[in-house]
């Protein structure tokens, strides 16, 4: 009798166990899915590249954000006959066309290059001898912001600030070859000279 329970509770423990073993070969495939891939620098890292291509995502982001335009600007045929400014950003001679914004007193329109390939747009104003115009590489968004004061020769110097690194300050120096559109800052005091594009022609009164 003794001998009977002895085999029962032997083949009892024995099923348990094979059920056990059989779950823990299940759960092995789970762990290791779960588990080894991700960690498994052995086999070769990350099995599903998961991270890499969120930090590559990240990576072309951040380069389409720093590099600025992918096509070129080409000069527009408006712009053509524009006066010129010649001058330097940082140490790089960069050439201007500017006109004066149809129809808005004290500022300007226009685009110049040699900065890269291409043109870059810009638009600007004046005041009381302080300058500020804007630049833009894919006519869409600011690309980079000019400041400066305007001398008694019509020359503007300040600084330029790449608008998607702030860090990236460098001084510029521009001056009007030939024609004048920023015009020289009037130091006398409450002279009421100011300056703006001339006025339309009425189409009524035949001007």
């Amino acid at each position: 009798m003794r001998v009977a329970r002895l085999i029962d509770l032997c083949t009892t423990l024995g099923a348990a166990a094979v059920l056990a073993l059989a779950g823990a070969a299940q759960a092995a495939p789970a762990t290791e899915l779960s588990t080894g891939p991700l960690n498994g620098a052995a086999a070769g890292g990350e099995a599903l590249g998961l991270n890499q291509a969120i930090r590559d995502g990240e990576a072309r982001r951040g380069a389409a954000l720093s590099t600025g335009s992918a096509r070129p600007l080409a000069p527009r045929p408006e712009y053509a006959s524009l006066p010129v400014y010649v001058g330097k950003v940082g140490d790089q001679p960069v050439r201007l066309r500017l006109g004066p914004k149809p129809d808005e007193r004290d500022s300007v329109r226009g685009e110049y290059s040699g900065r890269g390939a291409g043109v870059r747009l810009l638009a600007g104003e004046w005041e009381d001898g302080a300058f500020l115009m804007e630049e833009s590489d894919d006519g869409t968004r600011v690309s980079g912001n000019w400041e400066g004061t305007i001398d008694a020769s019509g020359a503007v110097r300040g600084t330029w600030t790449d608008a998607l690194n702030t860090a990236i300050v460098l001084p510029f120096f521009i001056r009007p070859l030939g024609m004048l559109v920023i015009p020289p800052f009037d130091m006398t005091p409450n002279s009421g000279v100011t300056y703006a594009p001339p006025p339309p022609k009425s189409s009524i009164s035949g001007w």
